[in-house]
C-alpha cells in the first residue's frame, strides 16, 4: 500500500554546485538521487535547472559506460 503526502502540493526546492575540471561530463545521478531522498518526496517530478549558460543536461540511460567518453 502506496501512503500519499497529506499536502499534495508540497514542494521542496535547493541548490547544489559542481566544480569541473572544464570541458567534459559530470555524472551528478547519486546527487540529484540523494537530494530527493532527503526532500522525503515519494510522487512527483524533479526539475534540474543550469544556471550557467554553456552547460548542458543530458538524461541518458548510463547502460553502457563508453557513451560518457563518446560525448
Amino acid at each position: 500500500m502506496v501512503v500519499l503526502p497529506s499536502d499534495p502540493t508540497m514542494t521542496y526546492q535547493t541548490q547544489i554546485s559542481f566544480d569541473t575540471r572544464g570541458r567534459g561530463t559530470t555524472d551528478i545521478t547519486a546527487d540529484i538521487e540523494r537530494l530527493v531522498d532527503a526532500a522525503g518526496v515519494l510522487f512527483g517530478t524533479c526539475h534540474v535547472f543550469l544556471q550557467h549558460t554553456s552547460a548542458s543536461l543530458l538524461i541518458t540511460e548510463n547502460a553502457d559506460p563508453t557513451v560518457r567518453r563518446d560525448l
